[in-house]
């Protein structure tokens, strides 16, 4: 697997304080990775140890291959564009200005104008090109679509960005997340992307890392939260062996699971037909539960507890 950032173990203390503990996460080329973690669970803290704005009290990351402590880090570095917390936008400026002064502060001497124009139509910006409107004055999208032109001007092969959706209205989250979309398959960017809230990265994420208190709890791919999420009906009997058999000669392995004491079955299934299969085998039923987890609920499920909105 091609992974453009790895981190093991990685682990960050404020004092006595474990802000992050032994997160260890992949990122593979072409992903759109969803970091999901509640307000404090540590997601801003493993952006600025990736993107080199803190270091780790121990553990390290990885770039393109490169480890953090290996000078050769600093050219990685440069094949990444970031968001961190919000865009670093000077407002009393204009979209083409803050462009420019970017390709100033990335060293870009050559074909600014070019690049300016160009990554303007990218993030569907460009009736601002020979506009003097201040960035003070455009709306929140507006911002957010200016900010990811600024990660995007040094033509990054790994964007990541912190909460961008955060304070948008549905309008707003809707442009950048088919912005997002449109980078990664047209110009095969990776991305990495934080929120606190999973189903906001639903429609958009190839894979999530599900972060709290710290704690890396699970890395899963979108089939995979989407299998987890599915309707589901758990039969329980005393003739176990009996149903999972049944089972067995009626769904393919990946319709099905087992469990202690039945069979949970995965699907939107023909419930009737499937019982009255079960009965005329003589199979006694002692309980049959369907049910359909959503996905906040799923990852409500995973971390313990009410998430901060």
């Amino acid at each position: 697997m091609d992974y453009v950032l790895e981190t093991f173990d990685l682990s960050k203390r404020y004092n006595s304080q474990w802000a992050l503990k032994d997160v260890n996460m992949r990122v593979a080329k072409g992903d759109v990775y969803g970091f999901v973690g509640e307000n404090g669970s540590g997601k801003t803290t493993v952006i600025r140890l990736v993107t080199g704005l803190i270091f780790p009290t121990k553990g390290h990351s990885a770039l393109f291959g490169v480890r953090d402590d290996d000078p050769a880090i600093l050219a990685q570095r440069r094949r990444v564009g970031a968001i961190v917390e919000s865009p670093s936008i000077y407002m009393n400026m204009s979209a083409a200005d803050n462009l420019r002064l970017q390709c100033s502060v990335l060293g870009i001497k050559e074909g600014v104008e070019e690049k300016v124009q160009k990554t303007l139509a990218a993030v569907g910006l460009s009736d601002l090109y020979e506009s003097k409107k201040l960035a003070g004055n455009f709306s929140l999208g507006m911002r957010q679509r200016l900010g990811i032109g600024m990660a995007l001007i040094g033509e990054p092969e790994l964007i990541i960005l912190d909460e961008p959706m955060n304070g948008l209205d549905p309008a707003g989250i809707v442009e950048v997340r088919e912005l997002i979309i449109k980078l990664n398959r047209e110009r095969e960017i990776t991305f990495l992307i934080s929120s606190h809230i999973l189903s906001e990265l639903a429609l958009v994420a190839t894979k999530y890392g599900i972060i709290s208190k710290g704690v890396l709890v699970k890395e899963i791919t979108t089939s995979e939260l989407l299998r987890e999420c599915r309707a589901s009906v758990l039969i329980e009997s005393k003739n176990t062996s009996e149903l999972i058999s049944l089972v067995k000669s009626t769904f393919s392995p990946d319709d099905y699971t087992q469990t202690t004491s039945g069979v949970k079955v995965y699907g939107d299934i023909d419930l009737n037909a499937l019982l009255g299969k079960i009965i005329s085998a003589g199979i006694s039923l002692d309980s049959v539960v369907c049910s359909r987890m959503g996905i906040e609920e799923y990852y409500l499920s995973l971390i313990g507890g009410k998430a901060n909105d």
